[in-house]
Formats: structure tokens, sequence, C-alpha cells
């Protein structure tokens, strides 16, 4: 039975006489160049965007858990059923990148001074984050049931990072940034507003049993995988360091890029010592 409004979903509660708390269900995508321990054994993550770009489908919900995805990124403690009775009452994705557009590599130079940072890619955020979106479907099914279909910017999170950003780029002349000239580049944004009332809002609360297997599926279009393709990286973060102190001038960490599929609604969870569902 699936309830049709709010009297029937408390009719419900009463019925089984479980207890509605507020929930989320989530589960990621991540692309990035580096992975840590059991994270290299994470189903459906990349290490290129060319990777990415090959699947035209991505699925969530029915491959990651938490344990082994960790809770930054999935929450679910069982890959192919729910974990409890859930009412879904809104959807979202986000897709997110690292703030800071200075994303680059180590370079050498010829005469063995200090280094430079080189190949620096202040764009990817932006096409990842804002432009990607614009050419991807999404399905949210439950069992073999497609319960909603939309474009990606119809679905916004409803949270993430907002403001504007400020950039400054100098550069020499053959293209490469100087160690003396650091770049300041900050963008950071998000899907849509961040408020939670943002999101896509199922007309009834969805009804999920739990047993119940439940999937989202992303449509990545024939233009979107061919810009995809076309991307080198994901580049990394650079540090600036200490370089007086004999040390390098740049340290660089791995960037990592998402795509986050969230469900929130109400589980339904027993009262102590009742066992019937």
């Amino acid at each position: 039975m699936e309830p049709q409004n709010e009297g029937q979903v408390k009719e419900l509660f009463q019925k089984f006489a479980n207890v509605a708390e507020s929930a989320s269900i989530y589960d990621s995508i991540l692309v990035c160049r580096q992975f840590y321990g059991s994270e290299n054994n994470v189903a459906g993550w990349f290490s290129k965007f060319d990777d990415f770009a090959k699947q035209e489908t991505h699925s969530f919900f029915k491959a990651r858990t938490e344990s082994i995805a960790n809770a930054a990124y999935c929450n679910q403690q069982n890959a192919d059923s729910m974990d409890f009775a859930f009412l879904a009452y809104s959807m979202g994705i986000t897709f997110w990148a690292p703030a800071t557009g200075l994303l680059g590599e180590a370079y050498e130079l010829i005469d063995g001074g200090p280094g430079c940072i080189a190949k620096t890619d202040p764009v990817i955020g932006h096409l990842w984050a804002f432009d990607l979106p614009r050419h991807v479907g999404l399905q949210f099914k439950v069992n073999q049931d497609i319960r909603a279909e939309a474009t990606c910017y119809a679905a916004p999170p409803g949270y993430g990072p907002t403001g504007g950003g400020a950039a400054s780029m100098p550069q020499t002349q053959i293209g490469l940034l100087p160690s003396n000239n650091l770049p300041t580049i900050n963008f950071a944004g998000t899907q849509g507003i961040p408020v939670l009332n943002n999101r896509f809002k199922f007309p009834e609360p969805l009804g999920i049993p739990r047993t119940a297997t439940i999937e989202g599926i992303i449509q990545v279009s024939e233009i979107g995988r061919y810009l995809m393709e076309g991307v080198y990286g994901p580049r990394d973060i650079v540090f600036q360091t200490d370089s007086l102190a004999g040390g390098p001038p740049w340290e660089f960490f791995p960037s990592r890029f998402a795509i986050q599929f969230s469900l929130f609604g109400k589980r339904l969870v027993q009262q102590r010592g009742q066992y019937h569902v």
C-alpha cells in the first residue's frame, strides 16, 4: 500500500506502530586520479574524466555502501536493498568540484630552477559543476518502476556552497606561472539556490518498502560525453609552500569531482520491543 496523502501516512504509522524519523539517503560518483584504502574497491568511481565519459549511464544506490565508500559519499548499509521502509518526499542531484580553480601539474625548469606550475586548468570546475548538468537527464526507480524523470537542473540539491568568485591570473609570455606569481582563483557554487525547499518534490510521499531496491540513473548526452572525453585530468590542487626552507615551492593534492544523488524523507523504524515489521 502506498500512501497518497499525509493522513494516510499517519494512518500507516499507527497501523504498523512504526516511528517516522526524518532521514536522507545519498550516494556519490567520484572522479579523482588517486583513491585511498578501501576507496580503490568502490564500484563506479573513476580516475579520469575520459573513463567517466565512456559510459552513457551511471547508477546510484546499487553498488556502494558506507563501509566501503565512506559516509561523506554514501550512507547506505546495504547495496542491494533498502535499510528500512522509507517515505521519499524529494530528490536532488548535485555536481560539485573544487572551489579553487588553481589546478595544475609540476613543471621543472630546464636550468634546474625552482620550478613552475604548468598545464593549469581554471575552467574544468565550471564545466563540471555548471555546464555538464545541462546535458544530463536522470531517473529514479523503485524495483523495476520508473517513478520520476527530470533533467538535472530540474532536481537541484537544495544544499551546497554558494557565492561569487574572483580571479587573477598573471602569466609569462610562454604561458607558465612562475613561482613568484601565485594566481588567485576562487569559485564556489551549486545547482540552484541552496535552500532545502528548492528540490524536486514528489506529488505525494513515495512509499518504498524495506525490501525494495532503488536506483538513481543519470544519462549523459552525446555532447556531454564529448565534452568530458576532451578534458585531461583531473589535475591536482596546488598549494604554495615555504620554499625558503629548502623544499619545493609547490605541493600537489589530488582534486575530487563528484555527482551526488540524494533522497529526503522519513524512515519508518520499530519502537523498542516491536518486531512485527
